[in-house]
């Protein structure tokens, strides 16, 4: 069932290679944080962040550069006290999830990972929690996709003021079905920070990350450019072997959207959360149950 938050899976804890338990596979075992060492001593913060991730024995693999991940800190760090949870969309196998983790208890806040893959949660707090332990208790795991969370968590809370991390499926559809539940919670959004927008492939997948976010916002989108950027001569620039995925030359990989700075232009203001995602199938069950 999908849909809720579930429990970590404690048989991971003494497990070596806790991707084969689970089941995830690993394709081309990239692993960013190898790439720290270029940025030391550019935030202390983030060079311990970094010696710890790197103190872990754990197979896994990244689909972020390490650009990315020091960047994502710093938009953590410049955000400080303007929110108090983090909620990651689409953890894959931990990295972003590691760094969010690392920073939690150092500028308060409380994170929740959010993926319709069960494996990928279990993986990643598994690597949280051997990273940084002392910040697995502010790490909610939600088995579901982001409208779902949006539904059952979001809409039923006050108070709070969230940064959204986005790094989940890549095509344009379901780009602009997640911003368009934000749109109905907006005004506990404090930013949105979203992974790939430099990123196609084959039309298969429809990798629109940037053009979605031109969609629900507005073609004047006010946003700061996170990341790596790469040249036109990048082998990364070209089609890989991974579904034809590639790289724009000359675009940054991620978007950090202020909400203070922009507004959804999509959905129309008269339309509601049940409009366009339909009544709770929960609630259904419940009155069903109570006849």
């Amino acid at each position: 069932m999908q849909g809720q938050f579930i429990e970590p899976d404690h048989s991971l804890q003494d497990c070596e290679k806790p991707h084969e338990q689970l089941g995830v596979s690993m394709y081309s075992g990239f692993q960013a944080i190898n790439g720290a060492e270029k940025l030391r001593g550019l935030s202390r913060i983030f060079d311990t962040i970094a010696e710890r991730m790197q103190s872990v024995d754990m197979p896994y693999e990244d689909q972020c550069s390490i650009n990315y991940y020091f960047d994502l800190l710093r938009v953590m760090r410049d955000f400080n006290g303007e929110y108090d949870r983090v909620v990651e969309v689409g953890t894959f196998m931990g990295g972003a999830s590691a760094i969010i983790a690392g920073c939690a208890e150092q500028f308060d806040f409380d994170l929740d990972m959010v993926d319709p893959n069960e494996r990928f949660l279990r993986f990643s707090y598994e690597r949280i929690r051997r990273a940084f332990p002392e910040a697995a208790g502010r790490v909610r795991l939600f088995h579901g996709d982001l409208p779902s969370y949006v539904r059952h968590v979001m809409l039923k809370e006050e108070g709070r003021r969230s940064l959204i991390q986005h790094d989940g499926a890549h095509d344009f559809n379901q780009v602009v079905t997640d911003l368009t539940a934000l749109s109905f919670v907006k005004d506990q959004v404090h930013a949105i920070i979203a992974q790939d927008t430099h990123l196609r492939g084959s039309l298969e997948f429809m990798n629109f990350v940037d053009l979605a976010l031109m969609a629900v916002f507005g073609k004047d989108l006010n946003y700061m450019p996170i990341g790596a950027v790469y040249g036109e001569f990048d082998k990364v620039t070209r089609p890989n072997r991974f579904q034809g995925n590639y790289f724009l030359p000359g675009v940054a990989e991620g978007m950090v959207l202020p909400m203070s700075a922009n507004s959804f232009q999509y959905p129309h203001a008269a339309m509601t959360f049940e409009d366009m995602f339909g009544p709770d199938p929960d609630a259904a069950n419940t009155n069903l149950a109570a006849a």
